[in-house]
């Protein structure tokens, strides 16, 4: 692909319900794909992520807002190739601006806790009425079936078991520095949004692509078997010790540490 070439999601449009960090960042790769993105977010307060410290304005990067025109660089990070409309998705006429959108658009994207875009009248049923070839893409931490549990990153990395791998041996588990599960998630739904709009030019209706962050860290995580490993006493969590075939050593020296792995 040249500088002048189409990106490859060029012409399509998506409604983006998504706040905080999982969603939005799916919404972002997709904008970078270069779909259209319409970030809907509520008239009182916006996204969750504008309250997210540092922020930048007319004093620089400051770690608490200084003046009301500051900005959260984490919402200027991920609301970055957006457009944007303010709606109050609580009031009921509300349904009617969604549908209006939606009839207009190729893919919606919500992670609110599993049911609440039903509540709202904005789920992929109300969606589906007014425009049977959209893609509906719902972004939670257990899926969209469950309805009775919140989830946070460090909730996911405790019961996928991935901090099961992170730390010492001899230590309690570690949370990985990263949010993973958040970050995770959502390039399991753009894959799935791909996916479906492949599906969507073969068969000429949309589908509802559901993703819970659990599933998705609980995919990397299974890649290795660990009840196996402890069988044969290899160690999940050996710190930053990469695992290979057999065993790892990790050499301490004055100064600096240096890991080393034999095969």
């Amino acid at each position: 692909m040249t500088a002048h070439s189409p990106r490859p999601l060029e012409g399509l449009r998506v409604i983006d319900l998504t706040r905080a960090l999982a969603g939005p960042y799916a919404t972002l790769l997709l904008a970078g794909l270069g779909a259209e993105v319409i970030k809907v977010e509520d008239p009182k307060g916006g996204d969750l992520a504008r309250e997210n410290s540092p922020y930048v304005g007319r004093d620089g990067v400051v770690i608490e807002r200084r003046h009301e025109d500051d900005i959260s660089i984490s919402h200027l990070t991920r609301a970055r190739g957006k457009r944007g409309v303010a709606l109050n998705l609580k009031n009921p006429k509300a349904r009617e601006i969604f549908a209006d959108l939606v009839r207009t658009a190729d893919i919606v994207v919500e992670n609110f806790t599993a049911g609440t875009a039903d509540r709202l009248g904005v789920g992929y049923a109300a969606a589906r009425e007014v425009n049977p070839r959209i893609i509906y893409a719902s972004l939670s931490g257990f899926g969209a079936d469950v309805h009775d549990g919140k989830a946070m990153d460090i909730v996911i990395q405790a019961l996928s078991g991935a901090m099961y791998t992170s730390g010492e041996h001899d230590h309690p588990p570690v949370r990985i520095g990263i949010p993973m599960a958040d970050m995770l998630a959502p390039v399991f739904t753009v894959i799935g949004i791909l996916s479906a709009l492949e599906q969507r030019h073969r068969t000429g209706v949309g589908q509802h692509v559901d993703v819970s962050m659990l599933g998705a860290l609980t995919s990397f995580v299974a890649i290795e078997n660990w009840a196996a490993m402890r069988a044969v006493d290899m160690l999940a969590n050996a710190g930053a010790v990469a695992l290979l075939k057999r065993r790892e050593d990790a050499d301490h020296g004055e100064d600096r540490r240096q890991h080393i792995g034999h095969r």
